[in-house]
């Protein structure tokens, strides 16, 4: 496997995948560069980038050597999970202690993926190597916050909407506000766990209501979610803090939300 160092951050891939290579040297100045401009959030430590063409290859590869032996005796435990989300996710970021490790697919794969999610959430986009660039700004950007242990909501958001600020256009459909209103029960957000065993049509309300709120406290004020995002925090605090933002009682937030964007938006 041949390796490039790219502002900081490690690629590994096989010698086939220069191009994709490329591709992603060519997203990740610019996507360092929004971490910092749009959330005040510094270039990953200790960051580890693949061009992965295998689930199980990607974790034996990626992780630390002493890692290795804990996923091969849990393996029974979380291979069904990761093989179930190899279908749909383009790519994704995982954290082993300090080490942050990113993976995602090369063009010729992304094509192939079960898109029957992401067909009800973005903007179809034909051509592969941007979309190659949209997926690794969206996992760059998770890199940068992992420490954080952004709850998912917000980790997703704030990735999205990065991803807009880079193509220059929205990758969300609006059509998802209408689900926004439809879509009951309304309740918190699930933990990324909780998601990845929902429904399609429950991961594309979560997902996207959490586009469009974290859309929505940009546009309203840019400078708020850096403040939030100068440290870690737990939920609860976060939750706190944007209810006050946008003038709303903590303890019925999750359940006022929804029309209040669709009302924006």
């Amino acid at each position: 496997m041949d390796r490039r160092k790219i502002d900081g951050i490690s690629i590994g891939a096989n010698p086939q995948e220069q191009e994709t290579v490329d591709l992603i040297e060519k997203t990740c100045a610019r996507a360092m560069q929004l971490a910092q401009e749009m959330w005040g959030l510094n270039p990953p430590k200790n960051c580890h980038m693949y061009v992965m063409t295998s689930w199980w290859r990607f974790f034996f590869r990626a992780a630390p050597w002493h890692w290795k032996i804990l996923l091969a005796t849990t393996f029974p435990f979380w291979a069904p999970r990761a093989r179930r989300m190899w279908s749909y996710a383009a790519g994704w970021t995982q954290r082993f202690g300090t080490r942050t490790v990113i993976g995602v697919k090369p063009p010729r794969i992304l094509g192939q993926s079960d898109i029957s999610i992401g067909i009800r959430m973005f903007v179809e986009e034909k051509d592969m190597s941007l979309k190659l660039q949209h997926v690794s700004c969206h996992e760059l950007i998770h890199a940068c916050s992992a420490h954080l242990h952004l709850p998912m909501w917000l980790n997703e958001g704030i990735a999205t909407v990065t991803v807009d600020r880079y193509l220059g256009k929205a990758t969300i459909m609006e059509d998802t506000l209408e689900l926004l209103l439809d879509y009951q029960p309304k309740a918190l957000p699930p933990t990324y766990r909780q998601l990845s065993r929902m429904q399609g049509k429950a991961i594309v309300y979560h997902t996207t209501r959490a586009y469009w709120l974290t859309r929505y406290l940009y546009e309203k004020d840019p400078e708020f979610l850096k403040k939030v995002l100068t440290k870690r925090r737990c939920p609860e605090e976060i939750d706190l803090q944007i209810a006050e933002q946008m003038n709303l009682e903590s303890d019925s937030f999750w359940h006022q939300i929804d029309q209040m964007l669709v009302r924006y938006f």
